[in-house]
């Protein structure tokens, strides 16, 4: 039922998986039936007050939301509290509380094959009605089989059977403490923490088809785990800030000691002794397993910033850190800043009436990271279970630890020109930028043989530079009526100028059918590296028997896109606000596993080609003859798999989409004084209103799996993009 390579269809009765007769017909929406319109309500409370002497606010806000996918929603409660207290006109208080609460039941499985029900619906033969795959279960309770794929799910087994509950109870904050010993000089002492506990639980339900039978008792799997994590921020701030005849000075000292503590407790099980009791006394085969972790970061910094007559500024800062994940012997970084701006429409008397505002600045910055706790040390877990009697070690981690890891760096210039001209009708700010990230930490796939998949390594240099700009024009400014609109944009040029150990490339991710992300030396960052058709020196496709066969590892382009920007318009007519946003990314590869099930399955236009009288490709022999054999075309298309091409799969990711649209009306002219409604405004939005150019086929070029370095570029089933529309009401009392 995953291949449409047969007859044509007549609607004649036809024997399916299940062994009903059902009529061989097409099912355009068998992919929509399937999803469901998803829904979000966010409802939210406030209450604030104050005097002379200090104010609260209070706020509480809740979210219940559907998915598009069947049995999978979101729920969450946020409750905030703010005050300020002045205790006398030197002492003072700060406190910033938050309570959240969040539940999300079985969030859906994206960018694998194995429970992600969208990779069964998308390669769904065209002659099969999603509504049959509700009957999900086989006479023994067990998922019906849908394919000789054991990894493609029922959707409908996958929504309903399986089960993942995601809970968080969160507290985070800061609290902080001022006292001004003048009117220029003061001291600030601050602590704040985040907390949060996560219970997590998910299964592989007893009849998953994927999983093997078991001698005794029912198979399946559970696994359910506590994490709790805890980050601390203590800091004390000095300042002053003075000014002496035209001059100014503001300084700022300061230290920080940043603290994380995390611990897992989890247990896994193993089959189990009563059918569809996912709990840890019912399995079989226990693995309980325990992990901690801890990092501190201790910082002293400061920043000054020298003035003079409002219309020059000079700012140099620096800061230190340490950091306890990283080699003592190289856990220290230094990191400067300097910038500097001239106003000088407020530096000269006679700048021309038009110019409102003009500003030239420089700017030159570094900062630093680290890595996760323990990346530099080798260390062992002990098995749940001993052996004979005998405990037994193991390796946790499939990441081999690197003692030499550095701080990451960061190093930028930038330059920039603003400009406001007559009145502030048509506006200008741009800036161009060299950023260097020296010694990048990253995972990079090793080889199995070292007992490890991957390692740590700082990568090297890597180089973005380029241009951003904002253009801001407003055509239209009457008493009734505004019209603004905006244009921004950015060009970026990326660059791998070295690698760790002088190697000339790093694999850092690999997609679920073919692709590889990579940093090639010489090339821009995220590669995107695939096996090209076989070819001969003039660059024809070789193929034998008809059929194409495996080239060269190519690079075919970069994930990351070279122009970004939008075209944002407002219109103000009378209280009534539209807002409208059009944007755009360019200069992006895609590399599409979607794309190839599509067309080995038989499911995409492309795969039309050829139905009657086989598929003759153009190429050449290995002799360089014309290809004159013709394929089945199954056959041809299900070979894009065996022989793992890339090359048919590549697309251009630039697209051009209409995002938002919104119109809002203030309503609170038309009420009276005396009401106790003192504000009252009503909005409608829809968001993702048109994909208006796009060069990928069947899919959406946004519909990628993740946005991590290690995927970015590599399309896998995901959830399909989805269209929104919202109605906001705020009333004020």
């Amino acid at each position: 039922m995953l291949f449409a390579f047969g007859e044509r269809m007549d609607g004649q009765p036809t024997p399916q998986f299940d062994g009903s007769m059902q009529p061989y017909s097409p099912h355009k929406d068998r992919i929509k039936n399937f999803y469901r319109t998803g829904t979000s309500f966010t409802n939210s409370v406030a209450l604030s007050g104050g005097n002379e002497k200090g104010n609260f606010r209070l706020s509480f806000a809740n979210t219940d939301a559907n998915a598009i996918m069947p049995n999978s929603d979101y729920h969450k409660k946020i409750f905030n509290l703010g005050l300020n207290y002045k205790f006398t006109d030197k002492l003072s208080a700060q406190l910033n509380a938050n309570y959240s609460n969040e539940y999300n039941k079985n969030p859906p499985q994206i960018g694998i094959q194995d429970m992600n029900a969208n990779t069964t619906i998308y390669t769904l033969a065209t002659s099969i009605d999603t509504d049959w795959l509700k009957n999900r279960k086989d006479a023994n309770g067990n998922e019906m089989p849908l394919a000789r794929f054991t990894n493609r799910n029922n959707p409908y087994w996958v929504a309903y059977d399986r089960s993942e509950n995601v809970r968080r109870d969160r507290i985070f904050g800061n609290t902080s403490l001022r006292y001004d010993f003048t009117n220029w000089l003061f001291v600030q002492g601050r602590i704040g923490q985040d907390y949060f506990t996560r219970p997590y639980n998910y299964n592989r339900p007893t009849g998953t088809r994927s999983i093997g039978a078991v001698a005794t008792g029912f198979n399946g799997y559970y696994y359910q785990d506590v994490a709790t994590f805890r980050e601390r921020n203590l800091d004390i701030l000095i300042g002053a800030n003075r000014t002496f005849g035209d001059f100014g000075i503001d300084l700022t000292l300061g230290g920080n000691q940043m603290q994380q503590i995390s611990d897992n407790i989890s247990t896994a099980v193993t089959n189990f002794y009563v059918r569809d009791l996912y709990t840890i006394a019912n399995g079989q085969i226990k693995n309980p397993n325990y992990g901690y972790s801890k990092k501190k970061v201790n910082s002293v910094y400061g920043a000054v910033e020298f003035s003079y007559k409002g219309f020059l500024f000079v700012n140099v800062t620096g800061r230190n850190d340490w950091f306890s994940t990283l080699n003592p012997n190289s856990n220290s970084y230094l990191y400067p800043s300097v910038s500097g701006s001239f106003v000088f429409s407020q530096a000269f008397a006679n700048v021309p009436e038009w110019l409102n505002y003009g500003k030239f600045r420089a700017a030159y910055a570094e900062v630093g990271g680290d890595t996760d706790p323990y990346s530099n040390n080798l260390y062992y877990g002990i098995n749940a279970n001993p052996f004979n009697g005998t405990a037994l070690g193991n390796l946790p981690s499939t990441i081999s630890p690197n003692a030499n890891l550095r701080p990451l760096k960061v190093k930028e210039t930038e330059i920039g020109l603003e400009f406001k001209t007559f009145d502030s009708r048509l506006n200008l700010d741009m800036s161009l930028y060299r950023k260097n990230t020296v010694d990048e930490i990253l995972n990079v796939d090793i080889s199995n043989a070292s007992g490890f998949s991957q390692t740590k390594v700082n990568v090297g240099k890597l180089r973005n530079q380029g241009i951003e700009f904002l253009l801001t024009i407003v055509p239209i400014r009457t008493e009734g009526f505004t019209w603004e609109t905006s244009f921004n944009g950015s060009y970026n040029i990326s660059k791998v100028l070295e690698l760790a150990a002088g190697q000339q490339r790093f694999d850092v991710g690999t997609g679920e059918f073919f692709g590889i992300v990579s940093h090639e030396v010489g090339k821009p960052l995220a590669s995107l590296r695939g096996f090209d058709y076989k070819r001969d020196a003039q660059g024809r496709i070789i193929t034998s028997g008809g059929l194409p066969l495996q080239g060269s590892l190519t690079t075919f382009g970069s994930a990351i896109p070279k122009w970004v920007g939008a075209w944002v318009n407002t219109f103000n007519l009378k209280g009534i606000r539209i807002g409208t946003q059009i944007d755009f990314k360019a200069g992006n590869t895609i590399l599409s596993n979607s794309n190839l099930n599509f067309l080995r399955e038989g499911l995409s236009k492309q795969s039309l080609v050829g139905r009657e009288g086989g598929v003759l490709f153009e190429s050449v022999t290995a002799e360089g003859l014309p290809n004159t054999q013709r394929v089945e075309a199954e056959q041809f298309y299900t070979s894009y798999r065996s022989t793992n091409l890339a090359a048919p799969f590549v697309y251009n990711g630039s697209f051009v989409r209409w995002r938002t649209l919104s119109i809002g009306y203030d309503l609170s002219r038309f009420l009276k004084d005396k009401t106790f409604i003192k504000g009252l405004n009503i909005s409608a939005m829809c968001n993702n209103v048109l994909l208006i150019k796009k060069y990928i086929d069947n899919l959406d070029p946004e519909a990628q799996v993740s946005s991590s370095d290690n995927l970015q570029g590599i399309e896998t089933h995901t959830l399909p993009t989805t269209r929104s529309y919202g109605i906001n009401l705020n009333v004020k009392l």
